[in-house]
């Protein structure tokens, strides 16, 4: 060990630098240590025993430091002019541990019988700077969540406010990649992707997005789909240890997500990765359910006005349409009475029943209707006879939004039958069925089913009625909608989460 020559400090100072809050460090001219109070061995972790003679280069400063440590050194030595001294400034030093920590750091020069000495006043400022980072964190997550919430309150994409979540969570938790996946309409146990992506560099994700395009995610399978099964967060320490991580080789080892929900269902999944491998942080996790939760707002104002589209959309269709269906219970009704005075009777009251579902139609505040009631009430309104429909299942009630999009369903479902199906002729039936599965998953299951109508021809492009069943019935009850055309009469399977 090389010691450093004797270096006494003036009497009268020794008891004040010995009781000093900050730590203090005296070097010589050489650069090597020749005091070491005790809040230094406590800051640095070495004693004062250890430290002394030793050179203060090598012991607590950087190794990035240490070149222009060591040039001040010599230009002093030349006589030259010093630039650290008697002044405050803010650097890192080394614990004895390797860990590197900021300091705030002041040197002055002494005299004493031995010569000339260098004193240092050092004072361990991590608190302080981790206060100020995490009070900038803090204004940096404030500034994002207004910018978001502000967002949320303008914006009519959906897509622009996944990529600005992403965007935002990037930033705020230093992650390079993000990305989103969503549930398509009429599918709950399957995600696809948004292709929306977050990179913080142009080619970063390539490797990732093979794979997620060549993998299928259903409930339960990789990341996404766990988060889609549970409804809840998800975080991987380590995707290389995990058994159930499709993408496993596409450069990235840590990884979280979470789902967007809307009326308690999954909506979609945001995903995000890093290179190493990363520990939970739970106060990330509080901050992305809260960005998540803005973002449901945009889904469910622009599934609102999808809706209010819709109904508008279906009443042009139906004022261009009613007179289709009029003229059909016209032609049944005077074919069949025996009197005009009897089609009279009843051709009113089935004109009645077209104006009582319209009601229907457009309201939006049916509430604790049963299932039959709303079926009775389309199929009076659309002019069909009792007796050439058969019904079976049992009491289901059903929410008023939920009322409307099943009545303009069953209405269409009655309309394409009067135009095309089998109630376009006098022997045709139509029989509607409905239950529960009361499995693992509770789901509810509906069928109607035509007969004995004119052969059945497969439609050459989808129609607004098949839209309608599709983005109506199947998105807004997050089911699945599945047409057949059979030869012997239309089949319409649907099935949807019970809640």
């Amino acid at each position: 060990m090389t010691l450093a020559p004797s270096f006494e400090i003036d009497p009268a100072l020794a008891p004040i630098l010995a009781t000093v809050l900050d730590a203090v460090v005296v070097m010589t001219p050489e650069g090597l240590i020749g005091g070491w109070n005790e809040c230094a061995e406590k800051i640095f972790g070495w004693s004062a025993l250890e430290a002394r003679g030793q050179v203060l280069a090598d012991l607590i400063v950087p190794e990035q430091f240490r070149e222009a440590h060591n040039q001040g050194l010599n230009r002093l030595a030349q006589g030259g002019t010093p630039q650290v001294l008697h002044r405050r400034i803010e650097i890192t030093a080394l614990r004895r541990d390797g860990h590197e920590f900021p300091i705030e750091l002041s040197i002055t020069e002494a005299q004493s019988s031995s010569g000339p000495a260098f004193i240092g006043f050092i004072r361990d400022i991590s608190e302080r700077r981790d206060a100020e980072a995490q009070i900038e964190r803090q204004a940096f997550e404030s500034r994002l969540m207004f910018e978001i919430a502000n967002m949320a309150s303008n914006s009519d994409s959906f897509e622009s406010a996944l990529r600005k979540a992403l965007e935002a969570i990037c930033q705020i938790t230093g992650w390079p990649v993000g990305h989103a996946f969503v549930v398509p309409p009429g599918n709950p146990q399957l995600l696809s992707s948004s292709g929306i992506w977050v990179e913080t560099e142009t080619g970063l994700t390539d490797a990732l997005r093979e794979k997620t395009i060549a993998t299928q995610f259903r409930s339960g399978v990789g990341l996404p789909g766990r988060i889609l099964a549970t409804g809840e967060p998800l975080w991987l320490t380590d995707t290389d240890t995990e058994s159930n991580f499709p993408r496993k080789g596409s450069g990235f080892r840590g990884a979280f997500g979470f789902p967007l929900k809307q009326d308690g269902r999954v909506i979609a999944v945001l995903e995000f990765f890093s290179k190493a491998q990363s520990a939970p942080v739970p106060e990330i996790l509080l901050t992305v359910r809260a960005i998540g939760e803005q973002v449901g707002r945009v889904f469910e104002r622009k599934r609102t006005q999808d809706h209010q589209n819709l109904l508008l959309h279906e009443l042009d269709h139906r004022v261009k349409n009613i007179l289709s269906v009029v003229q059909a219970i016209a032609q049944q009704t005077f074919r069949r009475a025996s009197s005009v005075e009897d089609a009279y009777g009843i051709f009113r009251g089935r004109l009645m029943a077209v104006a009582q579902a319209q009601d229907i139609l457009v309201s939006q505040n049916v509430e604790g209707a049963t299932l039959r009631e709303i079926i009775d009430g389309a199929l009076e309104g659309s002019g069909v006879s009792a007796d050439r429909v058969t019904m079976d299942g049992p009491e289901v009630r059903v929410s008023g939004r939920n009322a409307v999009t099943i009545s303009l369903a069953i209405h269409e479902l009655c309309t394409n039958a009067f135009k095309y199906g089998a109630l376009s002729v006098d022997d045709g039936s139509v029989t509607i069925t409905w239950g529960i599965d009361d499995g693992q998953a509770k789901s509810f299951q509906f069928e109607w089913r035509e007969q004995d109508g004119p052969p059945v021809v497969i439609p050459d492009r989808k129609g607004f009625g098949t839209s309608l069943l599709e983005r109506g019935l199947a998105a807004e009850l997050g089911g699945q909608i599945i047409l057949s055309y059979a030869p012997e009469g239309v089949i319409c399977s649907f099935t949807a989460p019970l809640q």
